[in-house]
């Protein structure tokens, strides 16, 4: 369970932080503007407009994307499992309460 445990902890950040990105970088072959907030900052195109770069980095971003919310979900279920079923104080760490003992 603690191989498990940080295995998923290490695909989160590794999705948080490619997700984006793929996004940038599909948005940008795309030729789409790019705005950070609202329309008054727009990002810098990181890759050449190129429609089927744009469509493979679409794919990937949606592969992606679904495997982040998939992991949320088993993330979700495991801490569930740990407070409901097991009763161990793994829930307790996860949302940050302190521990009475």
């Amino acid at each position: 369970m603690k191989f498990a445990a940080k295995s998923s902890h290490v695909l989160l950040y590794i999705l948080m932080i490619s997700l984006p990105l793929v996004g940038w970088g599909m948005l940008s072959a795309g030729g789409f503007p790019i705005p950070l907030w609202g329309q008054s900052v727009l990002l810098p195109p990181i890759l050449p407009h190129d429609p089927a770069l744009w469509s493979q980095l679409r794919h990937l971003h949606s592969i992606l994307a679904f495997a982040l919310f998939g992991l949320v979900l088993v993330h979700i279920g495991a801490a569930l499992f740990h407070g409901l079923i097991r009763r161990d104080d793994v829930l307790r760490s996860m949302t940050c309460k302190k521990n009475s003992k």
